[in-house]
């Protein structure tokens, strides 16, 4: 199923029509292909979470319109129509273990698929599958869920949302709260997940190391509005204009653009193994496996 991403024209009034009515987005205009794995950057209130719960179908635009797949989201869309939708779209929020209750890993994993339809016997097999997605062992199936390790209750909750077998992953900063090793071992998790689902994933983030690793296409968000789209190569090759929106680059694309000031013909690195097959190459050796 094709589920490329489109908004056109698209604005989001806050209470529109009444006295406290809050402009929050305007003309955003944007394509997601399908199967891509998309970044959305941008500060804090430039709109973001916004076009998050949009996509998400907690709300609806107040002018123009988004297509996700074959269906088509605006002003008139009924909420029965976006209930349905929802199932090919998974959301992994900050902190998403706080969204763990059932006594058992397994049960808990097993609980969205339930409520979008399964029978006991098909969402115990879809639970088990993500489970082994987010690489949890099978001696954690029976356990409590608040017995795990912070890191390990994140990945039953993740394996909540894969075991509904959505299409779309948004993945609305995943690493939060997270050490540096734990935030690397997520999202090369989530990086797998892409691969084994064939899925598109939507990731929202400050780090910017994540998006040059991972991401092959950027969506740039300041003051409501989608300001420039393109691959992190293209993004990322203007330091100047991303710190004017408050923004930075990756620290491996700050240490190439340094090296390059000092003469050295590097091109803007994304992340530290490009950096160092670079300079190996101008040096001479074996470069990164």
């Amino acid at each position: 199923m094709d589920m490329a991403i489109t908004f056109k024209n698209v604005g989001f009034t806050y209470q529109a029509g009444t006295p406290f009515a809050t402009p929050a987005l305007y003309d955003v205009n944007f394509n997601i292909p399908d199967h891509s794995f998309t970044a959305v950057i941008g500060h804090t209130g430039s709109g973001k979470s916004t076009m998050v719960q949009l996509l998400d179908g907690l709300e609806l635009p107040t002018d123009g319109e988004i297509t996700i797949g074959s269906a088509t989201i605006t002003a008139a869309t009924k909420r029965k129509t976006l209930n349905g939708m929802r199932h090919d779209i998974g959301m992994v929020f900050q902190f998403p273990e706080a969204q763990l209750f059932e006594q058992t890993v397994l049960a808990d994993v097993m609980f969205g698929p339930m409520n979008y339809g399964m029978s006991k016997a098909e969402a115990e097999i879809a639970a088990k599958a993500a489970l082994a997605l987010v690489q949890m062992p099978e001696s954690s199936y029976e356990a409590s869920p608040f017995d795990l390790s912070g890191g390990q209750m994140r990945r039953v909750a993740i394996a909540g949302v894969i075991a509904m077998e959505p299409e779309i992953l948004i993945l609305d900063e995943p690493t939060a709260g997270l050490d540096p090793a734990g935030q690397a071992d997520l999202m090369a998790l989530f990086a797998n997940l892409q691969k084994e689902r064939d899925l598109t994933v939507i990731l929202i983030t400050h780090q910017m190391e994540f998006v040059g690793q991972y991401a092959d296409n950027v969506l740039v968000f300041d003051a409501g509005s989608v300001v420039k789209t393109g691959t992190p190569a293209e993004i990322f090759a203007d330091s100047d204009w991303l710190r004017q929106k408050q923004l930075d680059v990756p620290a491996a694309t700050q240490f190439s653009d340094y090296l390059e000031a000092k003469g050295l013909p590097l091109h803007g690195a994304l992340d530290l193994d490009q950096l160092a097959d670079e300079i190996v190459g101008l040096i001479g050796g074996p470069t990164h496996e």
